[in-house]
C-alpha cells in the first residue's frame, strides 16, 4: 500500500504543476493554446489520479492536501474567461439599494443612480437588458460580496470575495462525498475525482461559478438524508436539499430520489415549504423591494428560450424544426419546439432511470449527464455536474467531457476581443464524436453482460 500511495504523488504533482503555470500564465484570451494545452495536460493527469484511486491507492489525507493546495493556486489565477462574478456582485448591490434584481435589469432606468455610483461594475455586467435568474442562495453571497467591498467602483469589486466563498463551499463538498463512498464501501481516494478536477479549480475558484454552490449541499443532503432516522434528522437534510436547489433550480430534478424511503411526503413538504420561504421577500405582499411586483421569473424565462451555443444534439434538433416552421417568437418556433422535443426525451429518460436506479448518487449522474447532452446551452463549467458523481459511477463518457469541456472555451478568444460568438469548425467533433463512442461502448457492454 504505501508504494502504491508513493505513486499517487506522480499524478498530483504533474496536475499541480500545470495548475500553477495557467494560474500565471495570465488571461485565457491573450494564451489561449497554451491555457488549453496546459488544461488538457492537467485533465490527463486527473484521470490518471482517478485510475489509481480505484486501486485503493490514493490516501485522504493527499486528496485534501491536494484539494487545499490547488484551490489556493485556483485563487491567484485570472483566467478571465467569464463573467459571471461580477452579475452576482451587481445583484447583491442591488439588494443593498433596496431594489429587486429578479424585477429591475441592471440597465433599468430605476437603476440608473446605482449605475453612475458604480460605473465599472456596471459595465463588467454581462446581458445588462435581462434581470437576475440566479436563486436566492446565489443572490445572499451577492449581498455579503457587495456589503464588504469598500468601493464597488473599484476594479474587481466584490469578486474576489464570491470566488473565496466559492472555494471554501467547494472544498467542504470532500466531507458528504467522503460519506457517500463509505456506506458504497468504496476507497476514500476516489474523492479526488472532485477534489482534484482542474474544471472544479479554475472554473470555481479561478473564474467564479457558482455549481459548488449547488453541488456540496446537494452531496450533503443526500448523505445525511441516506442515514437520516428521525424527523430532526430530515429537517436538516431537507434544509441542505433546499439551499441546493437555491443556489441553481437543476437539483430539484433529484428530488424524488431524496424522498425515497421512510417519510417520503414529510420530505416533500420541507423541501417546498422552504423554497417558498426563501423566495418570500421578492414577492409582493411580502417584499419591500423596488421592482418586486415584476415577480421573479423575467430573467429565468430570457435564459431559458434565448441562450444558445455550443451544444451536443440541441444544433439539430432545432435544425430540422426550423424547416418547417419559423423563428418567429411564436409557440412554434423552431428554438422553442427543440426545446420541448428535448425536455419530453430527458424526462422519458428520467423515468427509465426512475425505474431503473434506486441509489440517488449514481440516479444524479443519469439525470445531470443527460441533461448535458439536450442543454442549449453547454458551456465548460456546466460539466461540473457530472464530476462528484464520477466517484461513484465509474463512467468513461463522462469523464472524457469534463476533461475535454474546457476546449469549448476557444471562440472566448474572439468574442472578448470583438463580441463575435465563432464556434470553431474542429470544436463539436472533438468534444461530440468521441463522448458519443464512449457511451456506445458502454452501452454495448452493459447489453453484453446481462446476456452473460
Amino acid at each position: 500500500m504505501k508504494a502504491r500511495a508513493d505513486r499517487a504523488w506522480a499524478p498530483l504533482a504533474v496536475l499541480a504543476v500545470a495548475a500553477v503555470v495557467l494560474a500565471f500564465r495570465g488571461p485565457f484570451a491573450a494564451h489561449p493554446v497554451q491555457f488549453l494545452g496546459l488544461y488538457l495536460v492537467a485533465a490527463v493527469a486527473w484521470l490518471w489520479a482517478m485510475q489509481r484511486a480505484r486501486a485503493g491507492g490514493v490516501p485522504l489525507v493527499l486528496v485534501v492536501t491536494g484539494a487545499i493546495l490547488l484551490r489556493i493556486v485556483g485563487l491567484a489565477a485570472e483566467p478571465r474567461t467569464s463573467d459571471d462574478a461580477p452579475r452576482v456582485v451587481w445583484e447583491g448591490a442591488v439588494l443593498l439599494d433596496g431594489a429587486s434584481p429578479y424585477g429591475l435589469a441592471p440597465d433599468a432606468p430605476e437603476l440608473e443612480p446605482l449605475a453612475r455610483a458604480a460605473p465599472r461594475l456596471h459595465a463588467a455586467v454581462n446581458h445588462r437588458e435581462v434581470p437576475a435568474s440566479y436563486p436566492p442562495f446565489v443572490q445572499a453571497v451577492g449581498l455579503l460580496a457587495a456589503g464588504l467591498a469598500p468601493d464597488l467602483d473599484a476594479p474587481d469589486a466584490g469578486v474576489r470575495t464570491v470566488r473565496i466563498v466559492f472555494a471554501l463551499v467547494d472544498l467542504l463538498a470532500l466531507v458528504p462525498l467522503v460519506a457517500l463512498l463509505r456506506r458504497r464501501g468504496l476507497p476514500d481516494g476516489l474523492a479526488l475525482a472532485w477534489g482534484w478536477c482542474p474544471l472544479a479549480v479554475f472554473e470555481i475558484a479561478g473564474a467564479g461559478h457558482l455549481e459548488a454552490l449547488a453541488l456540496a449541499p446537494l452531496l450533503g443532503a443526500l448523505a445525511l438524508g441516506e442515514r437520516s432516522r428521525s424527523r430532526a434528522a430530515d429537517v436538516g437534510a431537507s434544509a441542505l436539499f433546499v439551499l441546493a436547489i437555491l443556489a441553481k433550480l437543476l437539483p430539484f430534478v433529484l428530488l424524488p430520489w431524496f424522498a425515497r424511503g421512510a417519510r417520503p411526503v414529510w420530505r416533500v413538504a420541507l423541501v417546498l415549504a422552504f423554497v417558498l420561504l426563501a423566495y418570500a421577500p421578492f414577492l409582493p405582499p411580502f417584499s419591500g423591494l423596488r421592482g418586486a411586483e415584476r415577480g421573479v421569473l423575467t430573467g429565468l424565462g430570457e435564459y431559458a428560450f434565448r441562450w444558445d451555443g455550443l451544444n451536443l444534439v440541441h444544433r439539430f434538433v432545432e435544425g430540422a424544426w426550423a424547416l418547417s416552421f419559423e423563428r418567429d417568437l411564436s409557440n412554434s418556433d423552431p428554438r422553442r419546439l427543440a426545446r420541448a422535443t428535448l425536455a419530453f426525451v430527458w424526462c422519458a429518460w428520467a423515468w427509465r432511470t426512475w425505474r431503473r436506479e434506486r441509489d440517488p448518487a449514481r440516479a444524479a449522474l443519469d439525470l445531470f449527464g443527460a441533461w448535458l447532452v439536450v442543454t442549449p446551452v453547454l458551456h465548460p463549467w456546466y460539466a461540473l455536474w457530472c464530476v462528484p458523481w464520477l466517484a461513484v459511477r465509474r463512467s468513461f463518457p463522462f469523464a472524457y467531457l469534463a476533461a475535454a469541456a474546457p476546449l469549448a472555451f476557444a471562440p472566448v478568444v474572439a468574442w472578448q476581443r470583438g463580441g463575435a460568438w465563432i464556434e470553431p469548425a474542429w470544436l463539436w467533433p472533438v468534444l461530440a464524436l468521441p463522448f458519443a463512442l464512449l457511451l456506445a461502448r458502454d452501452r454495448a457492454r452493459g447489453h453484453a453482460l446481462g446476456r452473460a
